[in-house]
Order: structure tokens, then sequence, then C-alpha cells
């Protein structure tokens, strides 16, 4: 940019332009007009003898002129003056004195209405210095001379400016009109109109596209961006500017990525929810997660981790209590997917409305309901809600039975059903035997009861499962009456609580011995518990707390209440599972009546 300006034409400039110019101010005072550095006489002549412009005049005018102004300085008062160290026409207003009418103002002093000077210790510093910049009469630093000023300004005073490098000449907004935007802060050393990709200084200079700013024709560049996790989209935090040929190892010519640590991550990457936008899919089903890493769109997947599902209800409270005859509120809340929900509960029969988001449940038995949401994509998922009823038994056997029979060796073994079929009770010595619930439990608090009739000169096990994932996966506590040396191992009397997760065929071993076999683990042995026997005749009753973490149970005997046991079982592998009874070897051994409440 060429610019004309008073402050780099020197003192022959200055004298030439106050010569030339009509209304410029005294030549011979610095009032920001005329020209600093004058050389005057002290009474106020020129140095001309004559006072006229072609020498010859008389000087009678001037002296009448001068007379008169001593006589209008006599009747007047004084002018302020203020000083400008840097001459650059404006003095400093904090640097200011009052001239009495008939003396004249110091040198290098400036009248106040032009005192309005920021930094008066540098010339490059006035206001207007920066006239294309924007307000154009800002006191503004422009040691570039190129018409904008200092985004920087060393001296607070100084309004900022928009020269993104005040020290180049060639940098500035607009500086680069071939690129886009036109006026953005770019530096242009050979005047082709690209903006150099690598700027010099350590202003905000905006690279531009020119890889050799010192040639005139621009020589054409791409900007590489990291892409470490190799998903085709670079990092735009991680950037240089090189010639197309010139790509680095691990770069592409890309800036989009919003997480360039996972390939799962990149735009357009979940095309259901929005084939443009940066979200991550990590299960890869089209929608994106719904609460990703900071910088990363959210999508409408609420289980980005399982494909299968992009909608996820949520039925609560997961467990509720009630009495029979009395109603149960049900609720669930859907999230994901396309949001248009369609809800369906089962079993239909005691719920008022299975179509309702928030149905009412009156059930007879012991129930856990299904709610099903799907939205409009067809996009679905269940969860559940049991509901207990606290003064009802579950009916283990017979006609209406709710649990079924599991032998582990094979056939179950015969059991005889009370009347209302809750409770049952081994009619042989027989193999190991489970009667599992269909309920799925989780945060319950279970109540029931384990007695020995008869023993028949038996003094084998009885028990219970719970956590019950399937016939493979469970807890158990067995509980043997004396010690027994079977199934060539050892069997001690008291509780043992057992954690199975087979892998194979089951044996007489995994229920029979005190020690771990492939199929399951002893958690607690009778030292940990309780290592006496079963009595026969005696009714047991029996709390068990299943939580999430823990399970703590507590062995009571009924005939005068007094606790047998209480411990804490420290195992979270089955968080919730169903619960069934159990037996082994053991003749006339009776498990129930058992129900269940809301911890």
């Amino acid at each position: 940019m060429n610019r004309t300006n008073f402050r780099t034409l020197g003192l022959f400039g200055l004298t030439l332009a106050t010569t030339i110019s009509t209304g410029c101010g005294d030549p011979c005072l610095d009032d920001g007009r005329g020209k600093p550095g004058a050389v005057c006489e002290q009474d106020g002549a020129d140095g001309n003898e004559t006072g006229t412009t072609d020498g010859t005049g008389t000087g009678t005018d001037d002296a009448d002129d001068a007379e008169a102004g001593s006589e209008s300085a006599e009747t007047s008062g004084g002018d302020i003056w203020c000083t400008d160290d840097d001459m650059d026409g404006y003095g400093d207003p904090e640097e200011c004195e009052e001239i009495p009418a008939g003396e004249d103002p110091p040198a290098g002093s400036v009248p106040e209405a032009m005192a309005t000077d920021c930094d008066d210790e540098d010339a490059n510093t006035f206001p207007g210095a920066a006239e294309l910049d924007d307000p154009a009469d800002a006191c503004m630093t422009d040691a570039d001379d190129d018409g904008w000023g200092d985004e920087t300004p060393s001296n607070p005073n100084a309004v900022p400016g928009s020269d993104c490098n005040d020290d180049n000449v060639n940098a500035f907004p607009g500086a680069a009109e071939n690129e886009d935007p036109p006026d953005a802060c770019m530096e242009d050393d050979d005047m082709d109109g690209w903006g150099d990709s690598e700027p010099s200084g350590s202003g905000s200079t905006i690279p531009g596209l020119d890889c050799d700013d010192a040639v005139f024709n621009m020589e054409a560049c791409v900007l590489w961006c990291e892409d470490l996790d190799m998903d085709g989209y670079g990092n735009p935090e991680v950037c240089v500017v090189l010639p197309a040929e010139e790509a680095p190892e691990g770069y592409v010519e890309d800036n989009t990525d919003c997480l360039d640590t996972d390939a799962n991550a990149f735009p357009g990457a979940a095309e259901n929810d929005d084939p443009d936008a940066c979200m991550l899919d990590a299960d890869h089903d089209g929608w994106g997660d719904t609460d990703p890493p900071e910088g990363v769109a959210p999508g409408r997947d609420c289980d980005d981790a399982d494909e299968g599902r992009v909608v996820c209800v949520d039925a609560s409270p997961g467990c509720v209590d009630t009495s029979q005859g009395l109603e149960a509120p049900l609720m669930s809340v859907a999230t994901g997917g396309d949001g248009n929900y369609v809800f369906a509960w089962t079993p239909v029969e005691t719920l008022d409305d299975p179509s309702l988001q928030n149905p009412t449940a009156t059930p007879d038995e012991i129930t856990t309901y299904t709610v099903t949401a799907t939205d409009g994509a067809m996009n679905m998922d269940s969860d559940e809600i049991t509901v207990h009823l606290t003064d009802k038994a579950w009916v283990l056997g017979g006609q209406d039975a709710e649990c079924e029979a599991v032998g582990f060796l094979g056939a179950p073994a015969d059991h005889s059903v009370s009347v209302d079929g809750e409770q049952v009770c081994t009619t042989s010595n027989s193999d190991p035997t489970a009667y599992i619930c269909p309920i799925v439990h989780q945060e319950t608090r279970i109540t029931g009861t384990m007695v020995v009739t008869d023993d028949d000169n038996d003094d084998d096990i009885v028990g219970f499962v719970w956590g019950w994932q399937d016939t493979n996966q469970f807890y158990m506590l067995q509980w043997k009456k004396t010690y027994q040396n079977w199934f060539g191992c050892e069997g001690l009397a008291g509780m043992t609580v057992r954690k199975f997760d087979a892998v194979g065929a089951f044996e007489n071993a995994d229920f029979a011995c005190e020690t771990d076999t492939a199929n399951q683990t002893v958690l607690l042995s009778p030292d940990d518990i309780y290592d006496a026997g079963w009595v026969e005749g005696t009714e047991y009753g029996v709390e068990i707390l299943y939580d999430l973490t823990q399970t703590e149970i507590t062995i009571t005997d009924l005939s005068d209440n007094s606790e047998v046991t209480s411990f804490v079982v420290l195992d979270d592998s089955y968080p919730s599972g169903k619960f069934g009874t159990y037996d082994f070897s053991q003749k006339n051994a009776c498990n129930g009546p058992w129900q269940s409440s809301c911890l």
C-alpha cells in the first residue's frame, strides 16, 4: 500500500507542504497543522527585513499589525498550550499550561484543542494514525504505516486496531484479496493477492494458500491435518500447509474430525441421525451416541455399545409392593430413536390399559410386567417391573404351580406338594433338585422357611438358590446335618455358599465336596458361616436381602426366634436373578412358604 504522510517526508517535505498550502496554520508554531522545527525570530519575523513578499516593502503594515496584536493581547486572557514530545502534531492532555497573553508558547507544544494524543512518546500513535481502521479517527498505533492499527498496542491507552502484524507493511486486513475471506488479516509479501502460508511475526496473522510468498505467482498449498485414528478425517487442531505433492505421512486433506482418537467418530458416521454432523457411532447402527465426548455432536442412540438397541425404556420403580386387590402404579420413560414412541405392556390381564405409558396394575399374585417402547423407525426396547404381594406366598408346585423343578444330575426328585401349593417336600433320598420360580429378583427381600420333618436316619442337605441366570449360573446355600466322606471327598457339617459358573456337565462332587471344582467356587465355608448341622423337626426362618453387589442372609430358629447365623455374601457376579428351593439326598426336606417384597 502507498500512502503520503507528513511523518515520513522529513523537515524539507514539511516546509514545502506548508509553503504551498493555505489555511495550514502558523509555520512557526507546532499547532498540529504547520511544520515542526521551523526557524523563526522571537519577535515573530520570518527573516525578511522588510516583511514584504518581494523584499521591497517598508514593513510599516507589519509593524502596525504587530502593534494592534499587542494591544489585543493586553486586553484579553492567555491561551492553553500542551506538550507534544513526539512531534506528531497531537499534544499530551496531561501536560498543559496557560500562556499569558502576549507571550510565545513553548517550542514543541500545540494548542489545547490538539491535545488528544493517547501516547505522546510514540510518533506512530495519534488520532487518525490508522485511517483505514474503524473508527478512522481513533487514537491507534500504526508502526508499519499501512493505515491499519496495531491489534495489540504497547500502550494501554491506545485503541486496539485490526492489524495482525504491525511490524510488516504487507500484513493487514485485505492484503490478500484473492483469499477467502478477502478481508482476512494475512501477509502478502509478493503482492500477488494470495496470503503467505507461513506468515512472519508473532501476531494472529491468518495463514494463506501461497506456499512461496517471495515469488509473485502463487504456489498452490494444501491444508494437511493429522489423521491419528485413520478414519479419513483430519484433526483441525494439528495441521500444516504444504504443497499438494508434499503430503506428510499420517495426514489427510481434511480438517473436519471432531474426535481424532476414535475411528468411529467423524462427519457422517451416524447417517440415520444426521449425515453431515460429526457424531460417534461405536456400534455402527447409523445412530449417534447420545452422550459423546466433548466436541462431538450428540446423537439419538441411547446405547451406542449395542447395535440392536437405539431406543431405551426404563420401567420404574424396578420393584413395587402391594397387597391382594390393591392397585400398583407402573411408570416408564423412553429415550433415543426418533422420539415417536408407542408403549405396550404385558401381561395385559391385570392392567387397566396396556397401551398407556404409565398404566395401573392389580395383580392377584407376584407378577413381572414388561413394557416395550417402539419408535417411528421401529427401534424398540423392553424393561420390567416386578409387583410383589406382601400378603401372598408363591405357589411352588401343584396344579397352579409357578415354579419349575430342575434336576442337576438328571430327572428332578419326586416331591409332595401341600394343598395350597406353597410348600414342597422330598419323598425319597434323591439327587440334587431345585424348584426355580419365574420371577427375576433385583434389590429384593425374600423370606421363607425350611424344615426336615423326619430325617429318616439321614444327614444330608437342605437349602436354596438365588441369582439364577440359567442351569449353569447361580448362587447356592446348602446346609448339611453331619460330616460325611462321600463321592470321593469330604462333606462338612454346616452351611456352605457356592457360586456356580459351569463349563461342563455337573457331577456329584460339584454339590458334595467342600472344595472348588471346574463348575463351581466355594465363596463361604462352614468355618466362615456356621459349622453345625440342622436339627430334625426344627423349623427355620430365612431372610435374604438380595442387593446389587451383595446378599445378606439371616437364619432364625422359629421355635424361639433365636438367630442361628447372619452373614454377607460379597459378590456381584449375578446382581439379579431368580430364586428357588434346593435339597440333596435328604428325605422329608421341606421348603416353603416363600414370599418377597422390595428392599
